[in-house]
């Protein structure tokens, strides 16, 4: 984190527009969508944990968004929740600073959060939140799957993008608990099957490419709810 970032004027234009997006996100499947879109230009994965509430007590509960069901496919819920039990204690100890888990086949993963990831073949992660809050105000999210090991730059990224994952996950837990009747359950395969309509509709093959292309035809509406 000591060394400069250097951001090119499309990292700008995708920053802006990420962080403007946020604004707009209220539910629970508009979260998904900014997590699973615009976010993965700086902070590419599979999977997001969210977690909030009081760290280390059993008001804290977290959830799983992304394109797979990581928790059912691939780890059994015991030793999920070791994993992100192991990943909040290993964030809070390192001061409150993004960290990194290479969780690759390469035999990298040394710490304990590395050998469950390459031991149900995750991939790498990175884990960032919110210092302690009393109640329910805290946030903590792990990105599951990442592409390549993060390094000092998608640290960056998760400490200047932190406030708005923050303040967006706690207006949709607020929405939903003003309006229960709002909340939304998305199963893997409609998750997958929105993802691919997307796709197919931008007449790309990844996200990053959707992305890219969602850019630069300024097809992100600055206007709510389009």
């Amino acid at each position: 984190m000591d060394s400069l970032v250097t951001l090119t004027a499309v990292d700008l234009e995708r920053l802006l527009i990420t962080i403007e997006s946020s604004q707009q996100v209220h539910l629970r499947h508009q979260y998904f969508l900014w997590s699973q879109g615009v976010l993965q230009s700086f902070l590419p994965h599979e999977a997001l944990i969210v977690g909030h509430g009081e760290y280390g007590t059993p008001a804290f509960r977290y959830e799983v968004l992304g394109r797979t069901q990581l928790a059912g496919d691939r780890m059994p819920g015991s030793d999920f929740d070791k994993l992100v039990g192991l990943a909040l204690d290993s964030w809070q100890h390192g001061g409150h600073l993004p960290k990194a888990f290479a969780g690759g086949s390469n035999g990298s993963a040394t710490c304990p959060v590395g050998q469950l990831l390459k031991r149900f073949s995750i991939g790498h992660a990175m884990a960032h939140g919110t210092r302690e809050f009393n109640g329910d105000s805290t946030g903590f999210f792990v990105f599951l799957n990442m592409p390549e090991a993060p390094g000092r730059r998608h640290a960056y990224f998760a400490q200047m993008l932190m406030p708005y994952l923050h303040t967006t996950l706690h207006r949709m837990l607020t929405q939903e608990k003003n309006a229960p009747e709002l909340k939304l359950e998305l199963s893997p395969l409609t998750i997958k099957n929105h993802i691919q309509n997307i796709l197919r509709k931008l007449e790309v093959s990844n996200r990053a490419q959707a992305v890219a292309k969602a850019v630069k035809a300024r097809l992100i509406s600055d206007q709510p709810g389009t």
